[in-house]
């Protein structure tokens, strides 16, 4: 966004106030909401900015520069300075996933982004998933409040970095949008998730309008707004890649995917919102392999059979480390059209020499000893396949049902709209080769990158949208796919590459076809 005016979740006002004296006994309080009922009607003071009243307004001689934030009817009051600091207005947009977290610094008088840090989520210590977390702190305060610190030092790890890239400091920040998953959101609270995975999979809650973020033990002085969830697995990531996706205001028929450690679906227009969410596991975030990777250097992130020679790319163009998400993708795809795999996955060890038997599992050495950074060999093995053929087969069965539900074909889907980092780099042709995706005229995706972070930040830069974020919550119909009797057989259904049901995949079995691999 440039450098124009915009309509930021706060609001930054400069006022000079009449003092005190000669018979004028108006509390200090009440002084400044007089001045500010005109414009902002009812404000809330917090006990926190009570007691930096005196002596701050007296110091500054009246002359206070004050931060409002718009919570339903009323204004919440974020921060008093003393003097005239409307030209320093900064906010945070934070995607807080499982694997990962982001944040994005931005000048909310201008909507400009000044810094972007990510590192990993510091839960990883009590788990490398979700579910191993949520064991971790089930009715144990003290993992819980270990986990719930974890979140927190993350989140003060990245706003020091952004001091150091930026120069600004971060405790200036007077708010902050998270978006994350219904169960990170809990985690971030302090509040234990298990609810979310025991009968009837109900969450502690879904909104939790603002928070003092010093409360919390952030690093920052202003106030925290979560995306609001949905249901268990329909959490304010989803909230945030719909505000961008913008279902709600068009004719058309639109699905949004997020495929991740969940797998999110929503299909509607302006008329309908229906959503479904499901487990799909971490093989699309490289986390099956022994030598799967997050997508950062060294990690193999594409590839191609040419002439039956595997030829690979690596993120930052260093020797393999392991494989991604993408990567495994077209490792995948590239496989089944050249025949190193059968359409169950399997590995026909005589059509390539990379395919290997290690111990008593065949696997595709993608890289040897001389040809990775680690010395090691590079395998993605018979075990790793079935994983990521499961996962595959969850996140298309779960598209398949919504579609199904609302008497809907997929060729009838006008725009579809993927999510994620996954979602940015995976190699489209190679998605849907392998099933993941419906095999839709190609200009129908949009990918919206990280929709989870571009939507805090679109909420952070335009106020206007907290409507809408109510209105989604609100108005999305949720599908609870594992009340779905069929739903296992289905899945089974969909392990095949790209399916059992080749005319559902007309362009796969062409290609298949040319490569002879079908009649």
């Amino acid at each position: 966004m440039g450098d124009q005016e915009i309509q930021a979740l706060s609001r930054k006002i400069f006022l000079t106030i009449s003092p005190p004296g000669n018979g004028d006994i108006i509390g200090d309080q009440e002084r400044i909401l007089n001045a500010l009922t005109p414009d902002f009607g009812a404000v809330r003071f917090s006990r926190r900015l009570l007691k930096k009243i005196y002596p701050l307004c007296r110091e500054a001689n009246w002359e206070i520069t004050l931060t409002l934030v718009k919570s339903g009817a009323t204004w919440e009051l974020v921060e008093l300075e003393p003097g005239d600091w409307r030209h320093r207005h900064f906010g945070l947009a934070v995607d807080l996933g499982s694997t990962s977290v982001a944040m994005r610094m931005v000048d909310l008088n201008t909507g400009k982004v000044l810094g972007e840090e990510s590192i990993l989520n510091h839960q990883i210590a009590y788990g490398d998933d979700i579910l191993s977390r949520i064991f971790y702190a089930k009715n144990k305060p003290a993992h819980l409040l270990a986990v719930q610190e974890a979140t927190i030092g993350t989140f003060n790890a990245l706003m020091n970095r952004l001091e150091e890239t930026t120069g600004i400091n971060a405790q200036k920040s007077c708010i902050m949008v998270v978006s994350g998953n219904t169960t990170m959101i809990h985690f971030l609270l302090g509040i234990d998730p298990w609810p979310i995975f025991e009968y009837p999979f109900a969450p502690v809650f879904n909104h939790t309008g603002y928070l003092d973020a010093w409360d919390l033990g952030l690093n920052t002085s202003g106030y925290l707004y979560c995306m609001p969830s949905v249901a268990n697995y329909l959490g304010g990531d989803t909230i945030s890649g719909l505000l961008l996706a913008g279902l709600h205001e068009k004719d058309e028929l639109g699905l949004f995917i997020d495929i991740g450690t969940n797998g999110e679906m929503v299909l509607g227009n302006k008329n309908f919102l229906v959503a479904g969410a499901g487990a799909a596991g971490p093989a699309l975030e490289g986390g099956i392999s022994k030598n799967g990777m997050k997508a950062t250097a060294g990690a193999v992130d594409s590839v191609i059979i040419v002439e039956n020679e595997l030829r690979l790319t690596t993120i930052g163009g260093h020797r393999p480390l392991g494989i991604c998400g993408s990567g495994i993708v077209d490792l995948i795809a590239q496989m089944l059209l050249s025949g190193w795999i059968d359409f169950s996955g399997r590995f026909n060890p005589e059509k390539s020499r990379r395919i290997v038997k290690r111990g008593e599992e065949y696997g595709v050495l993608y890289a040897t000893r001389d040809e990775s950074g680690s010395g090691e060999e590079l395998l993605f093995t018979q075990k790793d396949m079935s994983q990521f053929i499961d996962t595959k087969a969850a996140a298309s069965t779960m598209v398949a049902y919504l579609l199904e539900r609302l008497g809907v074909e997929a060729m009838d889907v006008d725009r579809l709209y993927v999510s994620g980092a996954f979602g940015t780099y995976i190699n489209l042709e190679s998605a849907i080769t392998i099933g993941l995706y419906p095999d839709l005229p190609r200009e129908r995706f949009v990918s919206l990158g990280n929709s989870s972070l571009n939507g805090a930040y679109a909420l952070l830069t335009n106020g206007d949208k907290m409507e809408t974020v109510t209105m989604l919550q609100e108005r999305i119909e949720y599908l609870e796919f594992g009340a779905a009797t069929d739903f296992i057989s289905r899945m089974y259904a969909a392990r095949f590459l790209p399916h059992t049901d080749f005319d559902l995949y007309p362009t796969v079995k062409a290609a298949l076809k040319k490569q002879g691999r079908l009649r």
